[in-house]
């Protein structure tokens, strides 16, 4: 991509505002491994899907396999600190000593005061320039009743809320 080009789309994208999830989840070893993103959105809803896109250059991506088990874990306005400790200001387990972590039956690390966990299993991976797009097969999901999501935006993290007429 020339240079303008790559400038310009990275103005256009930065108008875009995306909840800010953590993904997690565990490795052969036990090891937990998480990471922020906010390239998650849903595939399909018969059946139930997201994709998300991991850098290929993040920790994460070398768990990421077919059938590997994870969490999307969408953050609550009040969790900025959790999602830049996963976005690197800590590095390893470590992470996960910030924010109330829970596992579940099949050893999956969840975020138990997060606005929504989806718990899912990869389906597919296809690599894309410095990504790879992952699809994953939603397996359960659990939400919180207050809905207030921690949002990034130009490079700046904000909370919704409903526009008055």
């Amino acid at each position: 991509m020339d240079n303008s080009l790559n400038t310009t789309f990275r103005a256009a994208m930065r108008r875009m505002a995306a909840t800010v999830t953590v993904i997690s989840t565990t490795a052969e070893n036990g090891a937990r491994h998480g990471m922020t993103a906010t390239a998650v959105t849903s595939v399909s809803a018969d059946p139930p899907a997201v994709l998300a896109c991991v850098n290929r250059s993040a920790a994460l991506h070398a768990q990421l396999g077919l059938g590997r088990r994870l969490c999307i874990n969408l953050l609550h306005c009040s969790q900025q600190r959790l999602s830049e400790v996963f976005a690197g200001a800590l590095e390893g387990e470590i992470r996960f000593t910030e924010g109330d972590w829970l596992s579940n039956a099949e050893g999956v690390p969840y975020l138990a005061d997060a606005q929504a966990n989806i718990f899912c299993e990869v389906e597919a991976l296809h690599a894309y320039g410095t990504h790879s797009v992952c699809i994953s097969r939603v397996t359960h999901a659990v939400c919180r009743p207050d809905v207030a999501p921690l949002v990034y935006q130009d490079g700046t993290y904000m909370c919704t809320g409903p526009l008055t007429p």
